[in-house]
């Protein structure tokens, strides 16, 4: 049976837009995972417990590990050159967008997603969840300036203010953390990776 004109435009019309939906649906796709993976490039981490002569400091971080999301409880061991210890990790659905302190439990609150809030036990166990935000919580955040030496700058409460030396390092930092009860010991969170470093 031939084919008339009419059927055979039609056929390459019906081709045409079996081929644009299935083009679209991959430059959809494409551009959502460069927005993930955008994001999933970012490491948070919160201080749990600081260190001291007798104690180690305890964090949690969240970051990628073989492109698969993850929770982590650390100890850095203060007499091996502050050696990052498991102490507890979990497989996560979603990247980790914030973190911080529960102030009402000794744990960590983890945004998933949009309405997704997971409380996390510090031996990562699931205790909570929630979609709005929770209202009681802290962070091992510290406030910081980036100098033109290459030197960071934390202000202190007495007005004066602690340099941490990163002249060695590009990027900037998102975040810094103190690991010690003296400040001694600071956890600086760049993009892809975590740096400690001394004050001075």
């Amino acid at each position: 049976m031939q084919e008339s004109k009419r059927e055979k435009r039609l056929r390459f019309l019906l081709i045409g837009l079996c081929l644009l939906v299935v083009l679209g649906g991959f430059l959809y796709s494409s551009n959502s995972s460069k927005k993930v993976d955008g994001k999933t490039s970012s490491i948070q981490a919160e201080v749990l417990s600081k260190g001291s002569e007798t104690e180690n400091p305890v964090i949690a971080v969240a970051k990628m590990v073989e492109e698969q999301p993850v929770l982590v409880i650390y100890e850095l061991d203060r007499n091996n050159q502050f050696f990052f210890k498991v102490l507890h990790s979990v497989s996560l659905q979603n990247t980790v967008k914030t973190m911080s302190i529960a102030k009402e439990h000794n744990g960590i609150w983890v945004q998933l997603e949009e309405k997704n809030w997971v409380l996390f036990s510090e031996s990562l166990e699931v205790l909570q969840e929630r979609e709005d935000g929770p209202s009681s919580v802290t962070t091992s955040r510290h406030p910081f300036n980036i100098e033109e030496d290459g030197f960071i700058g934390i202000p202190r409460d007495e007005g004066e203010s602690l340099r941490l030396n990163l002249s060695n390092r590009s990027g900037k930092p998102n975040d810094i953390h103190s690991l010690s009860v003296d400040d001694s010991i600071w956890m600086v969170v760049f993009q892809k990776d975590l740096v400690l470093a001394r004050s001075q």
